[in-house]
């Protein structure tokens, strides 16, 4: 499927983006993400950010452009590399399962870059964090990959709170299963 070509930022405005998306204080780097994430032709320069940024916060940031770049041939193991690190802070990895997520649709069902992905994410849910379970949840129902409602419901007995999100880990579940039958049935022509 051929992408839809989206505009580049101005220089100006890129490059001012860029820096705020390394400066110190959040409230820079998340307009600079939201606003880096509509110019795939950053995914070059993003990448090497992320290869020497160490902070959290600017992690999550550069995960957040690059996820909606949604390229699988370029970000999908390093999703998963991403995802799969104790190292990482819990947002960059929960940011990571969100990466994985919105590529999901051109990841071949059964390929094994899917189950690579999936098995990431399967780790996921016996995470510490509950950031961490709860965005993996949200990616394990955009697979549309019935096999995978039995974890997913095992979940649902999960009511740890997750800060900064809406709900449990518990409510994620139920989500993502709500989320992964709907995304199944409208694939196969089907009723949900």
């Amino acid at each position: 499927m051929a992408r839809k070509q989206r505009p580049r930022l101005p220089p100006e405005q890129r490059d001012a983006a860029l820096a705020d998306l390394l400066a110190s204080e959040r409230e820079r780097i998340i307009p600079a993400a939201n606003l880096l994430s509509s110019d795939p032709s950053t995914m070059p320069r993003l990448l090497e950010l992320l290869a020497v940024e160490r902070r959290a916060d600017n992690r999550q940031g550069i995960l957040f452009a690059l996820t909606w770049h949604a390229e699988p041939d370029a970000l999908w193991d390093l999703m998963i590399r991403v995802l799969s690190d104790p190292t990482e802070g819990e947002k960059v990895r929960g940011q990571a399962s969100e990466g994985l997520a919105y590529m999901f649709a051109e990841v071949e069902v059964g390929s094994s870059r899917f189950e690579a992905g999936v098995q990431a994410l399967l780790a996921a849910l016996k995470d510490s964090s509950p950031e961490v379970r709860y965005c993996a949840l949200f990616a394990l129902g955009a697979t549309a990959h019935p096999p995978l409602i039995p974890a997913m419901e095992a979940m649902l007995a999960d009511q740890t709170p997750v800060p900064g999100w809406v709900g449990t880990v518990a409510t994620s579940a139920a989500n993502a299963l709500e989320h992964l039958r709907e995304k199944y049935a409208s694939l196969h022509g089907e009723k949900p």
